[in-house]
Formats: C-alpha cells, sequence, structure tokens
C-alpha cells in the first residue's frame, strides 16, 4: 500500500538476475566438474580434522604404549608392568540413566551409598 512499484520492480530484477548467475554458474560446474580440484584444508578444517580424530580414535591403553615404547624403556621391569583395571568409567550416557550409586565408581574402593 505505502510501497511505490519502482521498488518492487527493481527488487524483481535483481532477484532475476541473482537467479540467472546461479543457474549459469551451476551449468559451468557441471560441464567442467573434471577441472575441480580440492583446496587443501586451511587452520580451522585441520584443527577441526585433529578434534575429529581425537575424538573417534581411543587413546592407547598401558600394554599398548609398552608395546610401541622405545627399545631402552622396554627393558626396564617398571616400563613392562601394567596397572590392571579394576573398574570402567561410565560414559555420559550411560551416567544419565544410571542410578546415584552406579555413578560413583572409583578404582580399587567400594562405592558409597546416595544420602
Amino acid at each position: 500500500m505505502y510501497e511505490h512499484p519502482y521498488f518492487a520492480e527493481k527488487i524483481s530484477e535483481y532477484e532475476n538476475e541473482r537467479l540467472e548467475r546461479a543457474a549459469e554458474r551451476r551449468r559451468f560446474l557441471a560441464q567442467h566438474a573434471d577441472q575441480i580440484v580440492p583446496r587443501a584444508p586451511g587452520a580451522v578444517r585441520r584443527l577441526g580434522q585433529r578434534m575429529l580424530s581425537a575424538l573417534t580414535h581411543p587413546r592407547s591403553t598401558a600394554p599398548d604404549a609398552v608395546a610401541n615404547a622405545a627399545p631402552d624403556a622396554v627393558a626396564s621391569p617398571v616400563a613392562t608392568t601394567a596397572a590392571p583395571r579394576v573398574a570402567r568409567v561410565a560414559a555420559p550416557a550411560e551416567m544419565a540413566t544410571a542410578a546415584p550409586v552406579d555413578r560413583c565408581v572409583a578404582v580399587a574402593c567400594d562405592p558409597v551409598p546416595a544420602r
């Protein structure tokens, strides 16, 4: 009601030009798909890949660390003995559904009842 028809016409022209440019860009990419080369990852992507690999790859356990250690470190008897795992720490999803006593798992200790 308060808009002048000129503004609506200009906006329509701009939107049509934008759609034409986007269609031309898609056509060009489809015709030259063999020339598309992925970019080398930048700093943010490298950081994201590092964080993702840290989450998806499990950390090395004590026997694996001893096997991959330097030969002089394996020769000492202290480096070859690994402490046995007494209890498993619950994952966050398990902690949400577990009872309060089950959440507090301490290594080589009895759980304390909830108050």
